[in-house]
């Protein structure tokens, strides 16, 4: 019985570290999903102009950037692309954090993004990582 608890506790301690940090890999498509599913519901809802674009710029450097892990081993290498999508991504939270109550419920598609990104950068940034995969 004893060694059944051990186990368990060290078991669910495993999980739970496993599933706090997450690849980057992985993280990297979360963010790729994430931002077309905002820009699908921007553009289902018929958000129009500027912030439409600019979630399908996001989408696009997303997905290239997705295509970058999936294609390279160098964190050093993906920096490059990982700016792209951190300009974009800063550029569009302007836009949904901003006073037009019109992007209320795309807050929360918006919040996804935003955790997806938070992944990406500390999966990307965190020095005793070394594999992505």
């Amino acid at each position: 019985m004893n060694r059944s608890c051990t186990f368990l506790l060290l078991l669910s301690a495993l999980l739970a570290g496993c599933s706090s940090t997450s690849s980057l890999g992985t993280a990297a498509d979360r963010l790729d999903s994430s931002a077309h599913r905002f820009y699908d519901q921007l553009y289902t809802n018929r958000t129009g102009g500027h912030t439409a674009n600019d979630a399908a710029m996001l989408a696009e450097a997303t997905r290239d950037f997705n295509r970058a892990v999936d294609r390279t081993r160098s964190r050093d290498d993906l920096r490059v692309s990982f700016d792209r999508v951190a300009e974009r991504y800063h550029h569009l939270r302007k836009q949904v954090d901003g006073p037009d109550p019109y992007y209320r419920d795309g807050r929360v598609a918006f919040d996804r993004v935003t955790e997806a990104y938070l992944d990406v950068d500390r999966a990307l940034n965190h020095p005793d990582s070394r594999n992505h995969d």
